[in-house]
């Protein structure tokens, strides 16, 4: 393995466990010392988080003001072996890995491993999960397979988010927002309280976001990584009796983007060498020929209906998602020629969801949850690739999907202590799928490589789960779980033959966990560890194939692989006016299986070094030279964004003063070196080890009726990539990276 740790930093790590960490967490309303409770619902009811027997790291709203988030790849490295990023490669689109498990794909047929859920309601493309965190309740970053509870998707975990409900009382917020790289932000909510003899109650909350970037393309004179965003949310809700109460939440959203600034790593041609010297020696400086953009727009709405019966509540939940977007990019990282891999994405779909469960009380020998979830979707996307001037590919994709799943999750309670819970979830999938491409050689249609097909996918999956759960004290709990997890087949956009479009088959999980939540000190020091092991079959992968007019990246079913790690939480509530934290993961990951050819590299032979499998031959269109396809044997590749060591330390503190208070929270993040790709392991691909650090210092007016906050952000300047991906066909690593330090002020008025 390609990992190296320094001793220092893991010195400084060790030392970390006995002072800060993570995020600190207030005591809770009424109490001065002990920790601040969290109450979260990721087994369906309302629980403390440290009761609940799955890993959880839950964040509520203060945590998240405490550590200037604006939106949730600001919580990437506060809770161990999970990464918040974004892709690079194309804007707007997330790269979330939990556990050594990632996936970052910007197409809307290559469902991700991470399912995120807002408001209970599945979020099924991609490109809509960079989601503000202005007027949230909580996020919960769920780890391991979620395969019992939740719809879809959840081969590796589940982020939960909550937005805030409407509030009994009337008023409002206002929040202004300037900083670094003319980052101008207004973020604003309205309360209309309790009305119509307290039936109703209305909230509307609202942002607007103007950043200008902090990369620029040298040969347009453009700033790059810049974006204006717009949203909306809306919430009513109505309880016209103690035994019912529904809740409708509409959003809307908007975003320009220009960028990405890929910077192309060195691949020893003379190509690069083409590329302006501040291309090649500045992150901050990219070489594209056209500026790269982004025009995302989504609506939704969920509405959420609970009806108590005595014995439990039944729940609706019912959701509808809108996304349109346009992306363009330069995918080669060169500039000459032109285009020489210029990429048009414009993309329509649309999502509509259902669930129905039933949540009995507790008290008894058993309590249960049982339900029932449908979820569908229709989008369509054309594809249009430039690779010269007369050379192009011109796909248009439709695909109909649809998901049904029956589930139950039953406690069972011989003691007050003990408690064994039974759970299983059967699902059924299925995708219809059409793709018509059209290849261009020479300006000249080539019917012999354009097709047309039309192809369709079934799967089903019973997924099931085991807890143990153990009460050894009121400040102490001990649980186990052994459960599966599933994700469904699919079928590849990026395909130019018919081999290359798929189906690619169901990859599956089997995972082990087991730990310990206290609350000790009288509930003024947390100390949480956990163990967990995941086995992966017939893991979903990308690599890199022979298209029609160039190589292009597909996905399949390429590997087996294991992870296994430790996660260990703390937190120190010192007294009512400062909180130490300290959280640290270690992880191992590893494939187990993996003959495949990745790298996008095609051989002129039909024998490899390494090779585990017949090789394949092939010609690209126009060209009479034949090609190999060689699989070689690459379990010795490492496993992408999965850091062997991850770890957080903070610190927070108020002071009491005559106008109210000042706020104080520092914190710092760790990773060490790791490879941000998984098909190849030369250096290119690396992330640098880094510490992260962050902090802010507040003034804020009694009841928190105003404050005025300065934060700075990458407090010591680090240039930290965030990613980087290899675009086939011998272009270079196009790597992408972090903002660099920066600075701001934000003033927040209540009423």
């Amino acid at each position: 393995m390609n990992r190296r740790t320094t001793s220092a930093s893991l010195i400084a790590l060790a030392a970390a466990l006995w002072g800060p960490a993570a995020l600190a967490q207030d005591a809770r309303e009424g109490e001065q010392t002990g920790n601040r409770e969290i109450i979260v619902t990721a087994q369906r009811r309302a629980e403390s988080v440290q009761a609940v027997p799955i890993t959880i790291a839950a964040f509520d709203q203060k945590m998240v003001e405490a550590s200037g988030s604006a939106d949730i790849t600001d919580l990437n490295g506060i809770t161990p072996n999970v990464i918040l990023q974004t892709e690079g490669l194309v804007a707007n689109v997330p790269m979330f890995s939990i556990r050594g498990m990632s996936s970052a794909d910007p197409d809307p047929n290559a469902d991700p491993k991470i399912s995120t859920i807002v408001n209970g309601v599945y979020v099924p493309f991609v490109a809509s999960t960079m989601l503000d965190l202005f007027d949230i309740e909580r996020v919960e970053v769920l780890k391991g397979p979620q395969g019992v509870l939740y719809g879809k998707n959840n081969l590796a975990g589940t982020i939960n988010i909550i937005t805030k409900a409407p509030a009994k009382d009337a008023g409002g917020e206002v929040r202004l927002t300037g900083g670094s790289n003319g980052l101008k932000q207004v973020r604003a909510r309205l309360e209309t309280g309790e009305f119509a003899n307290g039936i109703l109650a209305a909230k509307i909350s609202g942002s607007y976001k103007d950043y200008n970037g902090y990369a620029r393309n040298i040969l347009t004179g453009s700033k790059l990584e810049a974006n204006e965003t717009k949203a909306l949310r809306f919430a009513l809700r109505a309880k016209p009796s103690a035994s019912f109460d529904s809740t409708v939440v509409a959003d809307w959203n908007k975003e320009n983007a220009i960028g990405p600034a890929n910077h192309s790593a060195d691949n020893g041609t003379a190509a690069w060498l083409g590329l302006p010297v501040e291309a090649r020696t500045n992150v901050r400086i990219a070489a594209v020929p056209f500026d790269p953009y982004s025009r995302t727009k989504s609506y939704g709405v969920a509405w959420t209906s609970n009806l108590d019966v005595g014995v439990g509540t039944i729940t609706a939940v019912l959701g509808a998602r809108h996304q349109d977007y346009e992306t363009r990019g330069d995918f080669d990282g060169l500039i000459t020629p032109v285009p020489g891999f210029d990429v048009t994405r414009k993309f329509k779909g649309n999502s509509k969801s259902a669930e129905l469960r039933f949540v009995s009380n507790t008290g008894g020998l058993v309590d249960y949850v049982i339900g029932a979830y449908a979820q569908g979707d229709k989008w369509r996307q054309n594809n249009t690739v430039l690779t010269t001037a007369t050379t192009r590919t011109e796909s248009q994709l439709d695909q109909d999907s649809s998901s049904y799943a029956l589930f139950a999750l039953a406690n069972v309670h011989p003691t007050d202590k003990f408690t064994v819970s039974l759970g299983g979830r059967y699902s059924w999938d299925k995708k219809d799928y059409q793709i018509s491409t059209k290849v261009y050689a020479g300006g000249v249609l080539n019917t012999g490589s354009s097709f047309a097909g039309s192809l369709k996918g079934d799967w089903s999956k019973f997924t099931p789960r085991v807890t143990m759960q153990y009460k050894a004290s009121d400040s102490a709990m001990l649980f186990a779980n052994w459960s599966k997890g599933y994700k469904a087949g699919g079928f590849n956009s990026r395909g130019t033959r018919p081999e290359n479009v798929g189906p690619y088959n169901p990859e599956n999980v089997t995972s082990y966990e087991a730990g310990i939540k206290t609350d000790l000190a009288d509930r003024t020091i947390r100390f949480n560890l956990t163990g967990f092991l995941n086995k992966f079959k017939d893991l979903q992968g990308g690599v890199t194939r022979p298209g029609a007019v160039r190589a292009e990246a597909v996905t399949v079913n390429v590997a087996a692989a294991e992870t296994w790690g430790i996660e260990l939480e703390t937190l120190f509530r010192l007294s009512s006016q400062f909180t130490l934290s300290a959280n640290v993961g270690y992880l191992h990951s590893r494939y187990t299986s993996f003959c495949d050819d990745v790298d996008g590299v095609f051989s002129a032979s039909s024998t490899a070094a390494g090779q585990c499998g017949p090789a394949v031959p092939f010609t690209f269109a126009g060209s009479p030279t034949v090609s190999y396809l060689i699989p070689t044997d690459n379990t010795g590749l490492e496993l992408a964004n999965a850091p062997e060591i991850s770890g957080s330390v903070a610190a927070d503190y108020t002071a009491p003063i005559s106008l109210g208070e000042i706020r104080f929270h520092i914190d710092a993040r760790y990773t060490p070196r790791y490879n941000t790709w998984g098909r190849s392991n030369i250096a290119d691909y690396y992330r640098k080890e880094v510490v992260l650090m962050n902090a802010s210092l507040g003034l804020v007016g009694e009841n928190d009726k105003w404050s005025l906050t300065g934060y700075v952000k990458n407090l010591t300047n680090q240039t930290v990539m965030s990613g980087a991906v290899s675009p086939g066909g011998g272009n270079p690593v196009q790597q992408f990276f972090q903002p660099p330090r920066e600075v701001g002020l934000e003033a927040s008025f209540k009423f």
